[in-house]
């Protein structure tokens, strides 16, 4: 990809990470990642046929550490995982939208290439229902300035704001179209100034909002062309303002400035394998085979993408959902 320069910024696409695996080094329908310092945790739930239950930790260079969790509904497992961040202590929280909980590990157990499952477990809370403190469908997740947890809920179409203990604070937001109200809400991230962002999935939209619910902004409008959305999965704030989404059901990543007003678009670049799909074609012939019949033309673009972070370096982090890998790109000020 030659870099692409627009309005004082300049992207450059850097690498792809992973690849698809049913454990080990890889991924297996991954929805989220958290990223602290040089380590990423990447969270793959597979399929309601394949289920697969995990996060891998792995560093920025593609270093694979090791991974904790599973399927199924005890402690330290999960059903239907959908969100995942880390704090500043380095504990993991872990979204669960089909059981209705935090869980909380340890992010920081030794993992020495192992799976360790539930091992690193440290707590887990949540009242499933509708009322004020009780959650359903916990679809994002972020944590602000102050280390408290907002939660999308994308059945209760609202945002609810937690401690880390799981303690409720407030709640804000119901199902409809007009400002201030969702209809499914995803992702969400908050910005330096604590403002809060949230995909609102079905009514194709991003909203902003203080930290206390009052409505500031919308960013983006429907449809399907650059700088429209069409069910948007996430969304991430740079340091300098800028504004990510991964528009899921129109396979792109839009990008904005601070005042919503639209940059450029991209559809993916993955035109080198990554570190790991590198190693498993030059062990399995079978594989390599497969690879090389495929069109390369094609499986460099994203393929509903569903979650997007920027790291303290400006990279932009692309959870490639379909494609089981991460793409990556660098933005730097022209």
């Amino acid at each position: 990809m030659e870099p692409v320069t627009v309005k004082g910024r300049s992207y450059s696409y850097s690498q792809t990470i992973g690849k698809g695996s049913p454990g080990g080094p890889g991924f297996r329908q991954p929805v989220d990642i958290a990223i602290s310092g040089n380590l990423v945790y990447g969270l793959s739930r597979g399929t309601e046929g394949e289920p697969c239950g995990r996060i891998s930790v792995f560093t920025k260079n593609e270093e694979y550490l090791g991974q904790f969790a599973n399927s199924g509904n005890a402690d330290g497992q999960f059903i239907w995982g959908s969100s995942v961040a880390v704090d500043k202590d380095g504990l993991v929280y872990l979204a669960d939208e089909w059981l209705n909980r935090i869980t909380v590990f340890n992010g920081q157990a030794e993992l020495n290439g192992m799976d360790i499952e539930q091992a690193n477990f440290i707590k887990k809370w949540g009242v499933s229902g509708s009322l004020p403190g009780q959650i359903n469908g916990p679809s994002g997740i972020a944590l602000d300035n102050d280390g408290n947890l907002y939660i999308t809920e994308e059945f209760n179409h609202r945002v609810s704001k937690f401690t880390t203990d799981g303690e409720f604070i407030s709640c804000w937001g119901s199902q409809g179209s007009s400002m201030d109200q969702f209809d499914h809400p995803w992702g969400i991230t908050i910005d330096n100034n604590n403002n809060i962002y949230v995909a609102d999935w079905k009514n194709h939209r991003i909203q902003k909002f203080t930290d206390t619910g009052e409505y500031i902004s919308t960013i983006g409008t429907p449809g399907n062309s650059s700088g429209e959305l069409n069910m948007p999965s996430d969304v991430a704030v740079d340091k300098d303002g800028d504004i990510y989404v991964t528009d899921w059901w129109n396979s792109k990543l839009e990008v904005y400035d601070k005042d919503g007003d639209h940059i450029t678009t991209f559809f993916g670049n993955a035109e080198n394998l990554s570190k790991w799909a590198t190693e498993a074609l030059a062990v399995n012939p079978d594989i390599k085979a497969l690879y090389d019949k495929a069109n390369k033309a094609l499986i460099k673009y994203f393929f509903r993408p569903t979650a997007v972070e920027v790291d303290e370096d400006n990279r932009i982090w692309v959870v490639d959902g379909m494609r089981w890998r991460i793409q990556i790109y660098q933005k730097t000020l022209s």
